[in-house]
């Protein structure tokens, strides 16, 4: 196993992803996900693969922004300002829509 130390942790992660899905379902819903459910499950996975895709899309562009403040920083006077400014951005946490509006700022 160690061989493929990334692929592990990889695996590991999904597999505690999966099972906090899991409980948020049957939180949501009161019982967990089953094949039997009434629901298109093609059409379900395609339109979470396109939030996958924006997701990601959105965090290129955060490492975009990171790039441009820690390249500021580099030609600054006071370049902590500016670590101090990527750290508050790599920091960000959103857990519900809306919440996170407040921390986003225009670079």
């Amino acid at each position: 196993m160690s061989q493929f130390p990334i692929t592990n942790k990889a695996v590991a992660t999904m597999i505690e992803t999966m099972h906090r899905q899991d409980m948020v379902g049957v939180q949501k819903y009161g019982k967990p996900l089953s094949h039997l459910d009434n629901y298109n499950w093609l059409e379900m996975f395609l339109e979470e693969m396109a939030d996958g895709l924006k997701y990601i899309q959105c965090e290129m562009e955060r490492k975009n922004d990171l790039i441009k403040i820690l390249e500021a920083g580099e030609e600054a006077s006071n370049p902590r300002f500016y670590i101090s400014m990527a750290l508050s951005v790599l920091k960000m946490e959103g857990t519900s829509h809306g919440k996170n509006e407040a921390n986003q700022t225009e670079l």
